[in-house]
């Protein structure tokens, strides 16, 4: 063990988690080379194979689910000992900060933050990757991600949170649309065909959707899935299909596209984002200014001044 770094032990709790060199090279920024690298020189610590290729992905041997628990906690301890402690200086910090997000809150809040990173805080990183809903407190709590930026029906009591900012869900289509001229009938909203993006069944906004369209009894036409939610608003250009968006989102691409935005003829709860982190951050300095750069960032946003509807 003399000869083994940090580095190394946290690629190994990557590699434990995703059980993928591949995944664990995207979650860290590495090439995957390097994490084939880094594994090589894991087994040669400690003398096993540590994983192993299956069908399934890469299998754990005994010896490496007897080590995971251990390593957290070795590094949890490092992390203690030469981390900022009650002391934080943003001007000189090289922290480096991971946040989940959707897209629509990436896109709103990481200019702002950007620049308050830039001019007060340049050694600081920042990484945003998209959210992973079904480990998303697990990671909080693993230390593996810092702060969820998200919005949430029912949150997690366990989790601590700051409010950011406050939204709506229109809809958005061609402004010169064949059949919807300002206003979106229930009728044009149940027969149209609507786009989403991958992943989006599992969104807060159209899952709320879908449990509003259940209680009226009725049934939507089809839905085309896209990649990237940017695609949306000049897919609809020349069609008959619409979209839902947080109304922040809407007027934006309202300026750069010929669209036309409609009140949805459902019911919808209003889109309230939070950050969210586990306890064991909330004494921590660094943390703590990253908290309050992201609120900081969130109340610039244009949604964030203007009034919204209930």
């Amino acid at each position: 063990m003399n000869d083994i770094d940090t580095r190394l032990l946290r690629i190994f709790l990557v590699l434990m988690s995703e059980r993928s060199v591949s995944m664990t090279a995207d979650r860290m920024g590495l090439s995957q080379p390097a994490v084939s690298h880094a594994l090589t020189r894991l087994r040669q610590v400690f003398d096993d194979p540590l994983l192993l290729r299956s069908r399934a992905g890469m299998t754990p041997t005994n010896r490496a689910l007897s080590l995971e628990e251990p390593v957290r906690e070795v590094l949890g301890g490092y992390e203690r000992l030469v981390g900022p402690g009650s002391s934080f200086d943003p001007a000189t910090s090289t922290r480096r900060f991971r946040m989940t997000a959707p897209e629509y809150a990436e896109h709103l809040l990481m200019p702002p933050l950007m620049r308050k990173l830039r001019s007060e805080a340049p050694g600081i990183r920042v990484d945003v990757q998209g959210p992973d809903y079904e480990r998303a407190y697990e990671l909080l709590e693993r230390g593996e991600v810092d702060l969820r930026i998200a919005w949430l029906l029912k949150p997690m009591q366990s989790l601590r949170s700051l409010q950011l900012f406050q939204d709506r869900i229109v809809y958005i289509a061609d402004r010169d649309h064949p059949k919807i001229d300002g206003t979106l009938s229930l009728a044009q909203f149940m027969s149209l065909p609507h786009v989403r993006t991958y992943g989006s069944s599992v969104s807060t906004t159209n899952r709320v959707i879908d449990e509003a369209v259940e209680r009226t009894g009725k049934r939507m036409a089809g839905i085309f899935l896209l990649q990237n939610f940017l695609t949306v608003p000049a897919m609809l250009a020349g069609t008959d299909v619409i979209a839902a968006l947080p109304r922040g989102l809407a007027m934006r691409f309202a300026q750069q596209y010929p669209l036309q935005i409609l009140e949805c003829p459902v019911r919808l709860p209003r889109v309230r984002y939070a950050a969210y982190w586990h306890e064991r951050s909330q004494n921590d300095a660094g943390h703590r200014w990253l908290r309050q750069a992201v609120l900081e960032a969130a109340k610039t946003l244009e949604v964030a001044k203007r009034p919204n509807r209930a």
